[in-house]
């Protein structure tokens, strides 16, 4: 779908230079450790299956450039990584699982698995900055590491040894093509980028600037730990190899119910193995609130007035940090879950109490009357039905319902107040893993916002959209024009993302 800027926006000096570079947004490819060498298959927790698919995407696109045109710029938006989906490696860890917090020396070895699993995906790089491609990464909440120096040095050194393998010589391709951006893309008039976890509540980081902090202050990021982040770690992971989650109610609602009913093992496994562990840390965290953390809040402020600065947003740019939705820490959000958990496990329970009851009066009231045997017989298959069928339809009902009522989105919310901020036309995120094309309703009435969905599998068992399971979606912006597309192998073209009115 092209969608055009209107006039007012065509006017606009910035626009008429005719040798715009093109950018590729992608977003949420969810790498984890790949394939395990030792046995041939792929790890357990891998999500993401579609190296070669992405090579051949890279060959289109290097391909389909032209010749009196800048190449194309890719712009990774955060989560190409998943440092949080991932085996704990066998010495290191926690009780045998992921540590509970990442220094850059372990973040940056978990990324050195991670890419030496995909060695394929480790070529399409190459090849796109061989090809005189630029590349440009931004961190998301499941790779928000990518800021440290140690672990962009990781990814800098791989990419060099896979072009010294291709003939070329490594170090002005990536000094000029490789670059990595701590929060967002921004050009003025034209686009504003970045992974939008920052306006989920429940993904969002109170610190997400941390760039400087030290090897010694990393255990500050344990106390900023979203409550997506903190379940993916020490819950989510414990599912094994299902669909990748979303971590929102309403997501884990719909996940929940659809493995209750078709795989229960599966949450009985993982509440047995992963749950004393996570009360575990969560008692640990709730100590460790009576010693807020001192390094990173400076670290964020220091590094957020610098970016304004740099950038020259200024003020601006301190009123989009403002924007993040911050409703309590994980500790508050766990605790006021298990409030919300205790009070459906009260009502459950008064309900079944009150069904109890009145089948013991019914007994009563049966045994008491003054009939034969036979018709008490009756009457007593009569009420242990209705008994059973009681809670069986409330049982039914309680798996069915339609979980907790959808909130509004908050991430065109966000993006129509930065494109108001930045008078930008086009705002676009990731994070959510669903393709989204909506029009911002600002004062201006001119922008647009986009989200570039998921390269990996999306829960689709209660989806009436006609769709692919798997959608190799990316936002083309194209001088005035944002495409959002997506990648088809079978057909080796970009084709429309497939999206309906509400």
């Amino acid at each position: 779908m092209v969608l055009t800027l209107p006039a007012a926006v065509a006017g606009n000096p910035v626009w008429e230079s005719g040798g715009m570079r093109d950018l590729i947004v992608l977003s949420d490819f969810h790498l984890g450790r790949g394939k395990n060498l030792d046995t041939g298959r792929y790890w357990a927790l891998e999500a993401f299956f579609y190296d070669k698919d992405f090579v051949n995407f890279i060959e289109w696109l290097a391909s389909s450039a032209t010749p009196d045109q800048p190449k194309p710029q890719i712009i990774f938006n955060g989560d190409t990584f998943d440092l949080l989906r991932v085996e704990p490696e066998p010495e290191g860890g926690v009780e045998g699982r992921a540590p509970a917090y990442l220094t850059p020396a372990i973040a940056a070895r978990i990324l050195e698995n991670i890419l030496a699993g995909h060695p394929t995906f480790v070529q399409g790089l190459a090849l796109a900055l061989s090809a005189g491609l630029p590349v440009l990464f931004l961190p998301g909440n499941h790779d928000v590491e990518l800021q440290w120096p140690e672990v962009q040095a990781v990814l800098r050194r791989v990419l060099a040894e896979e072009l010294v393998h291709m003939g070329k010589k490594p170090d002005q391709i990536i000094a000029d093509l490789l670059e990595f951006r701590p929060w967002f893309y921004h050009e003025a008039g034209r686009v504003w980028i970045e992974h939008g976890c920052q306006y989920d509540p429940e993904n969002a980081f109170r610190w997400y600037l941390r760039s400087n902090l030290a090897e010694e202050a990393a255990d500050d990021t344990e106390l900023d730990q979203p409550l997506g982040n903190f379940f993916q770690r020490y819950l989510y992971n414990g599912f094994g190899p299902i669909t990748f989650m979303v971590p929102s109610s309403r997501a884990n609602f719909r996940y929940g119910r659809w493995l209750l009913l078709n795989n229960p093992a599966v949450l009985i496994h993982a509440a047995t193995s992963q749950l004393p562990f996570a009360f575990k840390w969560l008692r640990r965290l709730t100590l460790k609130k009576l010693q807020p953390p001192t390094a990173l809040p400076q670290v964020h402020a220091a590094e957020l007035h610098r970016l304004a600065e740099d950038s020259g947003l200024q003020e601006r740019l301190l009123q989009i940090d403002s924007l993040k939705e911050l409703r309590g820490d994980v500790v508050a959000a766990v605790e006021s879950l298990a409030r919300n958990l205790l009070r459906v496990l009260g009502l459950s329970l008064l309900g079944v109490l009150a069904v109890i009851g009145l089948w013991f009066l019914g007994f009563d009231v049966i045994q008491q009357a003054s009939m034969g045997s036979a018709s008490k017989s009756l009457w007593f298959m009569a009420l242990n039905l209705l008994f059973f069928s009681s809670l069986t339809v409330g049982g039914t009902l309680l798996l069915l319902r339609d979980g907790p009522p959808q909130e509004p989105n908050p991430l065109p919310k966000a993006a129509a107040k930065i494109a108001e901020l930045l008078q930008v036309p086009l705002v676009t995120f990731g994070h959510t893993h669903d393709e989204t094309v909506q029009r911002l309703v600002q004062p201006l009435k001119r922008g647009w916002y986009f989200n570039t969905g998921t390269w990996i599998a999306v829960f689709t068992h209660d989806v009436l959209l006609p769709r692919e399971r798997v959608q190799y979606t990316f936002l083309r912006i194209r001088d005035k024009h944002g495409e959002l597309l997506h990648w088809h192998p079978a057909r080796s073209q970009a084709v429309d993302v497939v999206l309906l009115d509400d």
